[in-house]
């Protein structure tokens, strides 16, 4: 045991030498990062858009998800067979504020890489035949994740009535009747609009040469044309305290479940370090001893869960989530005056040192697997680039974690938890009646 904690401990006050970062622009406003490592002869290439279902237009939600689906399919599928053909792997997700695409390539293969990524980019070719058939595709996910998921669907309501549409206030898959109605069109338009140069990052990261990927980057990308960029509208992006929800499903059984949504004051773009404290602050509560999570299942007694979880959301609002689960409706109803007492508690309490040690150590821990895996890495990078924080931020994680401070971590609660929250949102089975 002695010996696998001081190579944990190796591992984490070493990490910051297995990888060195290069950031640079190309004059048509495309970011290229680089993470070189030369562990095996594979290299992760990903492209991050700015742009996700928050740039959807009104009455066509769904279609950054569409796109990011159909883009693999564009082009007769020249790119997937083609990575198919040297055992490649791809994929793509759509995030609020994001699409991005990546591909594991031997690094012979780099080259084409950047052919093939520089044409989506520039070009978007959809046969009449695959669209449909991927629509069909999409409302099936829709049906499982949603329509036929209770929590999915509880999602959505707390989603259209809390938030605006301006900001998220929809699924990123989209409305059924929207998803319906999108047409080819709407795909095009929406890559006509957002996939240009100066509105995208290049996250590489594996066995290169760095000169190499200059002139690769600049030989494929540097010829396309920027493009003035939509701004992405925020307006009435403040919701209106307090919202009550009640849903109800069939589907629910006997569980049921609250969820108690509190706005976090402090963006976080541009404000780094606390950030991270929060996230740590967050991630101590959520510890089975900590006296909150502790004392709300003891005394529920049949609490199924209690979780709270922090969400920063790019150009909108950081939240935080207290979700507590119950297979009874009385003992959910218990939940309310058992969080208002502990969250007054949790207001004035500290946070103590071995509380806080015991996360750091996690934290660090998983900081350096991340930068051992190349793909981990690329996408943890990817995640803060697309955040607004710096490459130098980035690079001094390591040590803005290990000084953050018991007080810091107990501030910020105090901060969060001492205001009213945004929402408070039931999910309870269909037909209760609580009079």
């Amino acid at each position: 045991m002695k010996k696998i904690i001081l190579v944990l401990v190796f591992l984490v006050f070493n990490s910051q030498a297995k990888y060195n970062i290069v950031d640079f622009t190309l004059k048509n406003g495309l970011r290229v990062v680089s993470i070189e490592k030369k562990t095996s002869p594979i290299i992760f290439f990903s492209v991050w858009y700015k742009c996700g279902s928050q740039c959807d237009a009104i009455s066509k939600s769904g279609v950054a998800h569409y796109l990011e689906h159909m883009a693999f399919c564009s082009n007769k599928m020249e790119f997937s067979n083609f990575l198919e053909d040297i055992g490649a792997s791809k994929n793509a997700f759509t995030s609020i504020n994001t699409i991005c695409f990546y591909e594991v390539v031997p690094k012979e293969n780099i080259e084409a890489v950047f052919v093939h990524e520089a044409k989506r980019m520039v070009s978007f070719n959809i046969e009449d035949h695959a669209f449909l058939s991927e629509k069909k595709a999409i409302l099936e996910e829709r049906s499982m994740r949603i329509d036929n998921n209770p929590d999915g669907a509880h999602r959505e309501v707390i989603l259209s009535n809390v938030f605006n549409r301006e900001i998220g206030g929809t699924e990123i898959i989209g409305l059924r009747h929207e998803i319906e109605s999108l047409t080819q069109e709407d795909l095009y338009k929406f890559h006509d609009q957002w996939f240009v140069p100066n509105n995208a990052i290049i996250v590489i990261s594996g066995d290169f040469d760095l000169n190499q990927i200059k002139a690769l980057a600049e030989k494929y990308f540097g010829k396309i044309p920027p493009k003035e960029l939509t701004k992405i509208s925020v307006k009435n992006s403040v919701p209106i305290c307090l919202k009550k929800i009640e849903y109800s499903s069939p589907k629910n059984g006997e569980l049921s479940s609250i969820e108690y949504i509190y706005r976090v004051p402090f963006s976080s773009q541009g404000n780094f370090r606390k950030t991270i404290a929060f996230d740590i602050a967050i991630r101590i509560i959520n510890q089975p001893a900590f006296f909150v999570t502790r004392m709300l299942k003891d005394v529920l007694n049949s609490a199924t869960s209690v979780k709270f979880g922090y969400e920063s959301r790019i150009f909108q609002h950081d939240i935080v989530v207290l979700e507590i689960g119950s297979n009874s409706i009385d003992n959910l109803y218990r939940s309310e005056d058992t969080w208002n007492h502990l969250k007054n508690k949790l207001t004035h309490a500290g946070i103590s040192k071995s509380e806080l040690d015991i996360v750091k150590k996690q934290y660090l821990i998983a900081l350096a697997y991340k930068k051992d895996d190349i793909e981990e890495m690329s996408h943890y990078l990817g995640w803060l680039l697309m955040c607004g924080y710096s490459v130098d931020e980035i690079r001094s994680m390591d040590d803005i974690v290990q000084s953050i401070s018991e007080k810091e971590c107990a501030d910020l609660l105090r901060e969060v938890f001492s205001k009213e929250p945004m929402a408070i949102s039931r999910s309870v089975p269909r037909g209760y009646d609580r009079e």
